[in-house]
């Protein structure tokens, strides 16, 4: 079974580490599901305990390995664990594209020929390259994370050189802040000179619009209006790094990485920190700057130390979160397509009980649980197909012939 962006040998890793990740994935992924369902509040922040736990799997996991690592071989196994599933929805989108614009009363030829640019665009991740104009994302607004996230792992070659095989702890820390500067050097050129917005800040303009979020500076003929600049390793690159220093403590001082990091007091430092992350938001561009790097070190503080506490005190709820996130990869690739088919159902089904607000509430539990539902059976049938021979033969007929 595929983790989300973990490697299958974090076997490894002390069990009761391994089950604050799963932990901390289940209750990201829950996260994102209610903002992409609700888009509001601060869920979208699930994505950051993705990018660290990314960096924490895969620096953990090369640090154990005993000989030089085949950076080749390695490629071909990142892609083999992301890229079959993630092909695989990106054809369940376009069908599903096609499915709608044939309800709206389009000829079947236009049904079929116009999401073929979201397809192609998906595919072949297109949305990797900082000066793509392409703005579409339905039906499947997730799919951002993966070039995103691949984009890592072209540069993580040279990061792990750079920040974990040093053997100095002073070295690492100081190869870790260049990594944070470089991340606040790069964001403040998005924001500044490329008229960038960091991705998501757009759910707390709807939230909180009078605290003045400066969305309107924002120019209407440029392309980084969007959220191009921001969807580029550069503009995470220190909370990555967080999870790779993390990795290096763990595996070279297991008990002072216990000590330090998971203790009660550091939760509710890590709680404070997150808070304040929040408040940066609002400080206009400058503080856009920092926002996300502060949000993700509280979060990843807040969240193990949460599941360090409940796997003691409710040991029950730990273990089904914990599932939940031994499932995530599957879940965030699909969950957005239900949500997608729902909303498209919502106006519809609404008109049908005038205006009743009871009605329309029981309507709005019934099109979450679908969604609910139908996440369960599209992830199932997603993880049984990157069981299968189909999904290595894709891997070899591709990634692994161009890198021989």
């Amino acid at each position: 079974m595929v983790n989300f962006e973990a490697e299958k040998n974090t076997s490894q890793l002390p069990a009761s580490v391994l089950g604050l990740l799963d932990f901390c994935k289940g209750l990201a992924i829950v996260w994102i599901v209610l903002i992409h369902w609700r888009p509001e509040w601060f869920g979208w922040q699930g994505v950051h305990v993705f990018i660290v736990l990314s960096g924490f799997g895969l620096t953990y996991s090369c640090l154990k390995r005993d000989s030089d690592i085949s950076w080749k071989k390695w490629y071909v196994k990142r892609f083999r664990k992301v890229l079959p599933s993630y092909w695989m929805v990106c054809l369940w989108g376009y069908l599903i594209l096609a499915c709608v614009y044939l309800f709206e009363g389009r000829n079947l030829l236009n049904a079929l020929s116009l999401p073929l640019d979201v397809l192609l665009t998906n595919t072949l991740l297109l949305k990797l390259t900082l000066l793509n104009p392409i703005v579409k994302v339905e039906p499947n607004g997730s799919l951002w994370f993966i070039p995103f996230i691949i984009s890592f792992y072209l540069a993580f070659p040279w990061l792990y050189q750079l920040i974990a095989k040093h053997k100095t702890v002073r070295v690492v820390l100081f190869a870790f802040l260049m990594a944070i500067i470089v991340e606040f050097v790069y964001r403040a050129i998005a924001l500044y000179w490329l008229d960038g917005i960091p991705t998501a800040y757009r759910h707390y303009a709807k939230l909180f619009p009078v605290l003045g979020v400066p969305l309107d500076k924002l120019p209407t003929d440029f392309r980084f209006k969007h959220e191009y600049a921001f969807d580029f390793f550069p503009s995470r690159l220190g909370e990555f790094a967080i999870g790779m220093v993390a990795a290096v403590g763990l595996v070279r001082n297991p008990s002072i990485f216990h000590k330090v990091l998971l203790n009660p007091w550091m939760g509710v430092l890590g709680f404070l920190i997150w808070l304040a992350g929040n408040a940066l938001i609002y400080q206009g561009f400058w503080g856009w700057v920092f926002a996300d790097f502060v949000i993700a070190l509280g979060i990843i503080l807040w969240f193990v130390n949460l599941g360090s506490l409940l796997q003691k005190k409710l040991p029950a709820f730990f273990s089904k979160m914990s599932q939940l996130g031994v499932w995530s990869y599957y879940i965030f690739l699909t969950h957005y397509l239900l949500v997608f088919i729902t909303q498209k159902m919502d106006a519809p089904l609404t008109s049908l009980f005038d205006n009743s607000p009871i009605g329309i509430k029981v309507l709005r539990v019934s099109l979450f649980g679908a969604i609910i539902v139908g996440t369960w059976i599209t992830s199932r049938i997603l993880e049984r197909f990157d069981r299968s021979q189909f999904s290595d033969l894709l891997i070899q007929k591709t990634f692994a012939k161009l890198l021989k």
